[in-house]
């Protein structure tokens, strides 16, 4: 995790209308956490040469777009408290609510930082139910991808309070670390998070920071060509779509169908890994059958089913 000072704006390239109206990045918004005991960068973009003003705790702020139509003010430090209104005026009028300051974090990294709380709703099944902390919030951030060039805002996505309504979605790590330093410090805590399972290094490192590696920067050039990242679409055979489909459940009977006969299938160990038990190098489903003797003092008594994790998906057929 690192720390964020302020909430920053880099490469801010957006081509407006003449009479285009304020608009603010996903991240500036009702329930944001801002960063205590530093100038606070804000931004947005409206109209070319459109005056701007801000009305933010007692004092007002101006400030004009420039020939991009972008904008940006600073705010002066604050101490942690709130919640705050914040009105935002220029051509038309965005007005914000519930804003906090506190002590701001980028929770970022692969699968073990995305790992959410509703993964594990059995074992932290009375911390989900209980959690009440509506001063630690999270910006989950959307998985998304563009190779050809960095974008100037993020996909929809919202401040959302650690409370029993939504605490399931945040990142278990980043939820009990926040939980920690609230419980010790007593002020807000906001996590964004920004993490993508599976991710190698370079996926976070911009295209300048790799001048010294001229084969990586060769790659990152062909990736901007469309042609060519569109070659790699595979289509199935007569079906005119980039998605192989399952033969499981392709066929006259689907396999989770009680009268369909497994041919051919092979024996596995469980709990194990297919690749250690003859399956090497598959990108792709595998499907598991198996029967269960259900003792009569079950039989129509409520159950329930746990298989632990799979590592990207799992549907679970009972017949």
């Amino acid at each position: 995790m690192k720390k964020i000072l302020s909430l920053i704006t880099a490469g801010l390239i957006i081509s407006l209308s003449a009479n285009a109206q304020i608009k603010l990045p996903r991240l500036i918004r009702d329930s944001m956490i801002l960063q205590r005991d530093c100038n606070i960068r804000l931004w947005g973009w409206a109209s070319k040469g459109e005056s701007i003003k801000i009305r933010f705790n007692g004092k007002t702020y101006h400030t004009k777009t420039g020939d991009d139509g972008a904008w940006m003010v600073r705010i002066s430090p604050l101490s942690a408290g709130g919640p705050y209104t914040m009105e935002i005026t220029g051509s038309n009028k965005i007005v914000l609510h519930d804003i906090l300051i506190g002590d701001l974090w980028v929770c970022s990294g692969q699968s073990n930082m995305v790992h959410q709380l509703q993964l594990h709703s059995i074992l932290y099944r009375d911390e989900i139910a209980t959690a009440n902390y509506p001063a630690i919030r999270q910006f989950w951030i959307p998985t998304t991808s563009d190779i050809q060039s960095p974008r100037t805002d993020l996909p929809p996505s919202y401040w959302k309070p650690a409370t029993s309504g939504s605490v399931q979605d945040f990142s278990a790590v980043a939820y009990f670390f926040a939980k920690d330093l609230f419980e010790k410090m007593h002020i807000p805590i906001g996590l964004i998070n920004a993490s993508v399972g599976g991710t190698p290094i370079e996926a976070w490192i911009s295209e300048d920071g790799f001048k010294a590696f001229p084969a990586i920067l060769k790659t990152i050039e062909k990736n901007k060509d469309t042609a060519y990242t569109n070659s790699f679409a595979r289509k199935s055979p007569g079906t005119g779509t980039t998605t192989p489909r399952d033969k499981g459940l392709t066929g006259p009977l689907p396999w989770y169908d009680t009268a369909y006969i497994p041919k051919g299938w092979k024996q596995i160990g469980i709990p194990g890994y297919w690749e250690d038990q003859g399956i090497k190098d598959l990108n792709g489903t595998v499907w598991y059958r198996r029967t269960i003797d259900v003792p009569p003092s079950m039989i129509n008594h409520p159950a329930k089913v746990f298989l632990g994790r799979i590592v990207d998906a799992d549907i679970l057929y009972i017949k």
